[in-house]
């Protein structure tokens, strides 16, 4: 088995691979390019998703070289600042919501950080269609400490996660429902899902905003925001929209000033 240091070195290969040759959801990637950035021409957008797909290949790598990975390889990606920011709002004792993206390398950061932490994170898991790669990931996820539910009853369990005062982590950044709640993110008014937001509410947990940025090293840097629970609209829904709205806003702020660490291929703007 290759090194987790060294899984990089197929990335350029694995790339090709997916873009060139399966041309896996490449139409898709093309069409969310041309929603977020229309002031790009499609040489542009088509290079963009190049870089794309490489930075998805080396998070891929790094997920196949989880078994490998040490915490020593990763203890420095999690800064004090970071540290400071979720401790204290776990010592406020109404559990904490966390909140990701597929950007950079979610697996990473929901392994490390509970690690440096040492607090240990609950999270929801869709199963895999392999029923073994459901396994492995469940293992590799759950090899430091952390807690994998699986979805079904995601809001029950994450509920009682956050009364028990417990950390949550949330990847949240696909599409919601259809006729669900809609705020803005590129321009669009788009489907958000609205649950994490509605939890947070109604346990009074603080939300913080996470995210892995990869340097040019193939080392990563955690960054962190709270995300304001000041000046929210007086009703439940309007408060829920507000906060979906902000978190939203951040996300997309990242995404402009790193667009090639996030996950494209998910049909965001489906409708």
């Amino acid at each position: 088995m290759f090194g987790f240091k060294r899984a990089h070195m197929f990335a350029p290969f694995l790339a090709y691979i997916f873009y060139d040759l399966l041309k896996l959801r490449r139409k898709v990637v093309l069409k969310n390019l041309s929603i977020a950035f229309p002031e790009l021409g499609i040489e542009a957008r088509e290079n963009l998703a190049r870089e794309c797909y490489l930075s998805s290949a080396k998070t891929f790598i790094e997920i196949m070289a989880l078994p490998s990975m040490k915490y020593e390889d990763i203890e420095s990606y999690f800064d004090k600042s970071c540290l400071d920011m979720v401790t204290n709002a776990f010592n406020k004792g109404n559990g904490v919501v966390l909140m990701t993206a597929h950007f950079g390398n979610w697996e990473v950061a929901a392994l490390g950080f509970s690690r440096k932490l040492g607090i240990p994170f609950s999270t929801i898991a869709q199963p895999q269609r392999n029923n073994f790669v459901t396994h492995w990931m469940e293992r590799e996820r759950t090899k430091w400490g952390n807690k994998v539910y699986k979805t079904g009853h995601a809001a029950m369990t994450l509920y009682k996660a956050l009364k028990n005062g417990e950390i949550i982590a949330v990847v949240a950044d696909q599409r919601g429902a259809e006729d669900g709640l809609r705020v803005p993110f590129f321009g669009i008014m788009s489907a958000v899902n609205e649950g994490t937001a509605a939890l947070a509410l109604k346990t009074q947990a603080p939300i913080i905003f996470c995210i892995m940025i990869r340097q040019p090293d193939n080392s990563y840097k955690m960054e962190t925001r709270e995300i304001s629970f000041d000046d929210l609209p007086e009703s439940k829904e309007g408060k829920i929209a507000e906060i979906s709205r902000r978190h939203t806003a951040i996300l997309e702020e990242y995404i402009r000033n790193y667009p090639e660490m996030w996950f494209w291929m998910h049909n965001r703007w489906k409708y």
